[in-house]
């Protein structure tokens, strides 16, 4: 867990949350000891708005940057016109009319609302996968230190100095996310990442499983957001002062959300999401029933109401965060997550005026009832679709969360031996957390291996259908390597579709072929389903029949979750070849396929004008290099790809060293992104006898990191040198062999 991202995004959203909570929540109470009716406060409150329409312009953040950083130079241009804003608003007169007010505020919002997307885009960017729901913890937890701000702080300096010089200060506040910017290094943006277009960002909207997941953004947060303005009302209407209304409210029920949101990331961090879902949905029917009692039925209860209802909505917005940083596409974040948080918005601010309205002319009674019974209008959502608690083991996206088997054999230990030999020859490292454990966690999975007495008990978790379909297919391949006859009785708890294709698979045609240099093919396919080739990786397995022209037979899920492939004649031809680019309006993507005589889908490969179609399962592969300096990469022709697309997702300015086979120095430098690297071409022929000691002599620096895809015998040798003279550890080397001397080319693992 990497504290200072963490910390540096709860300082933004902290900074960035001081306007709407002044706005959404301490405005509201000004206006009301200024002598102005619930209805008008609810109308001014619609200042909020920009914060569910920036999903319209959102796209555009994602796609121009106004200097070098796309996302913080945003920041720091709309930090400008906040401030601006903020000044103009100084000089009004709350308890005069209440349109200039309501158009000042709103430009603020807009600036600052905008500047949010930026924010989100950045914060998703700089966390991986397995950090979102703590990164989520810290943003919630900035939002409501801002809260206490934009809160308690203003209404303490309302009461004392006055309506200009609180706002002042305010703006003086806000110019702190340009210190904090200086803290973090902003990702480079891949350059195959697709372009940004307002169509292409739509097509969040036909991701699998989007409905419930937008119906749960839509309801979680509603009921408690309706209680909130009549209780704050109440607090008024009660007689209670400014400086109390900002110490109950503006402090304590803001420090109570942000402690709430500091709990609970930790507590739901590896829960499954629905589960996570349904144990909040559960504490706001507590909340919900219990703050309505004591506001109704207590002296003094609509105090405890408003703390305990705020802490229930922080725990609430962890989760949807998390949750909502989960369904991102990478190459436009800002659009993914802006869309999400507005959706979450939209009902809840939209009922501010009706809730106004209904407390004006009827009281809280209606109002109250009207949330307890809608709290359970989610966990009905989650019932429906994903069973009780999430038994269905579907998760929000239609992917498995969790499958357990078990294994009947005389072998276990043998088995667990094999596996992490396996595992590591791949990159992927295990632990032992016992003799007779195996352990492993990569890119948001984990598989939980025990040898038992005569068995072994299985237990795979992972953030997708996809790595699930892989993960237990390279189970039953390697097991039933061991003993066959044990994996042929094996099953699997959790959503095994017998019979049907993969999840992750889907039928592409090339298109398009194009010569990078020799030994090195870029092969264009096409097809109505790429989009789900964005997420999860960069490594997709083509196959195709052995027999040429042979109408294709595609692999199905078997009874024992491996995956059936077919044989005979219908037999087909695999292999893993790298994304080099993504085209989602054209529903193209580009493949690199290292070419030489023999392999049958290397021929193809080179075979212009032949349009076949071909079966394709993934994607899988990290994608990610860390953003540090002195970071060695070797690859030969076969990784060579992989490294590129490496490449191109950390900042150009880190510094390293790249050994590569290409033909020239001149056909490599071409063929990379731009880097500070230092960057030697090798001549192919000779690559595996000399990569080693190219690296062994390369730097006398402490290495940070490094990568190599190759040989077996090569990659077995340079882990050597990764361990041994670098010193480094399981997670800070990757020594990967892509294919193996006196194997058939063509069982390359990647290309």
């Amino acid at each position: 867990m990497r504290w200072r991202i963490l910390s540096v995004i709860g300082m933004l959203y902290a900074v960035q949350f001081i306007p709407a909570t002044f706005t959404l929540m301490t405005v509201p109470i000004v206006l009301r000891k200024e002598g102005h009716s619930a209805t008008t406060i609810g109308f001014v409150m619609l200042a909020g708005t920009p914060y569910i329409l920036k999903f319209l312009w959102a796209p555009l953040i994602d796609k121009y940057r106004l200097g070098r950083d796309r996302y913080k130079s945003w920041i720091v241009a709309l930090s400008s016109l906040h401030v601006a804003a903020l000044l103009v608003l100084a000089f009004l007169d709350p308890s005069g009319p209440v349109i200039p007010l309501f158009i000042v505020l709103f430009i603020a919002l807009a600036a600052v609302s905008t500047q949010d997307v930026a924010v989100d885009a950045l914060a998703i960017s700089l966390t991986h996968r397995e950090e979102r729901t703590m990164g989520a913890s810290f943003q919630n937890l900035g939002i409501y230190l801002g809260a206490i701000v934009g809160g308690f702080g203003f209404l303490h300096l309302y009461d004392r100095i006055g309506w200009t010089v609180a706002l002042l200060a305010q703006a003086a506040i806000f110019t702190a996310p340009l210190l904090m910017l200086v803290l973090v290094q902003e990702p480079a943006r891949p350059r195959s990442a697709p372009k940004v277009t307002f169509r292409n960002a739509l097509r969040f909207f036909v991701q699998p499983r989007i409905r419930p997941w937008l119906a749960i953004l839509c309801t979680m947060r509603l009921p408690l957001a309706l209680i909130t303005l009549p209780l704050r009302m109440m607090m008024v209407d009660q007689g209670m002062s400014t400086e109390e209304i900002a110490l109950w409210f503006g402090l304590l029920a803001m420090s109570a959300a942000g402690g709430s949101s500091l709990i609970i990331g930790p507590l739901i961090r590896r829960l499954p999401r629905v589960s996570a879902l349904y144990l909040v949905g559960l504490i706001n029917i507590a909340v919900l029933i219990t703050a309505c009692i004591l506001a109704a039925t207590l002296p003094g209860g609509v105090r405890v109401s408003i703390i305990i209802a705020w802490a229930a909505i922080a725990i609430a917005d962890v989760a949807l965060y998390g949750g909502a940083m989960d369904k991102v596409r990478p190459q436009i974040p800002g659009f993914d997550f802006t869309m999400q948080v507005a959706i979450m918005s939209f009902l809840p601010i939209l009922m501010n005026p009706v809730s106004g309205n209904i407390y004006d002319n009827q009281g809280y009674l209606p109002v109250f009832a009207t949330a307890v019974l809608l709290g359970f209008v989610p966990l009905a959502i989650l019932y429906f679709w994903f069973g009780p608690f999430g038994t269905s083991a579907v998760g929000l996206d239609g992917e498995q969360v969790v499958s357990t088997g078990t294994i009947t054999t005389d072998s276990a230990a043998k088995i667990l031996d094999v596996c992490e030999v396996e595992l590591a020859e791949h990159g992927i490292t295990c632990s032992r957390p016992g003799p007779d454990c195996l352990l492993m966690e990569e890119m948001g999975c984990k598989v939980e291996m025990k040898a038992l007495e005569g068995a072994i008990d299985i237990r795979i978790e992972t953030p997708t259908d996809n790595f699930m379909t892989f993960i237990r297919d390279e189970i039953v391949e390697h097991v039933g390597e061991i003993d066959p006859k044990a994996i042929e009785e094996m099953r699997w708890t959790g959503g095994i579709r017998v019979g049907e294709l993969p999840s992750n698979f889907r039928i592409l045609r090339a298109t398009r072929r194009q010569g990078i240099f020799p030994g090195l093919i870029r092969v264009t396919l096409s097809g109505i389903d790429v989009e789900a080739l964005t997420r999860d990786g960069i490594h997709i397995k083509v196959m195709m029949p052995e027999e040429r022209g042979r109408t294709p037979v595609w692999p199905v899920i078997a009874e024992n979750g491996g995956i059936s492939w077919p044989q005979g004649q219908d037999k087909l031809h695999a292999r893993f070849v790298t994304i080099r680019q993504i085209r989602l309006h054209e529903r193209e993507i580009d493949v690199d396929v290292a070419h030489h005589d023999g392999g049958l889908i290397s021929n193809w490969a080179a075979l212009e004008g032949d349009e076949q179609e071909v079966g394709v399962m993934g994607p899988g592969g990290d994608p990610h290099l860390p953003s540090t300096d002195n970071v060695v990469l070797a690859a030969d022709y076969t990784g060579l790809p992989a490294v590129a697309r490496l490449i191109e997702n950390v900042d150009g300015r880190v510094t390293g060293y790249l050994f590569a086979a290409a033909p020239s120095q001149e056909a490599l430098e071409a063929y990379l992104p731009p880097s500070n690297r230092k960057v030697t071409a090798v001549e192919p022929a000779v690559f595996s006898e000399q990569v080693a000691d190219m690296i062994r002599n390369c730097t006398n620096e402490p290495v940070s990191y490094a990568w190599f895809a190759g040989e077996f015998n090569a990659a077995q040798t340079v882990r050597s040198i990764f361990k041994g003279q670098f010193g480094l550890s399981g997670k800070t080397q990757n020594s990967m062999a892509y294919w193996r001397e006196g194997v058939p080319a063509d069982g390359a693992r990647v290309g």
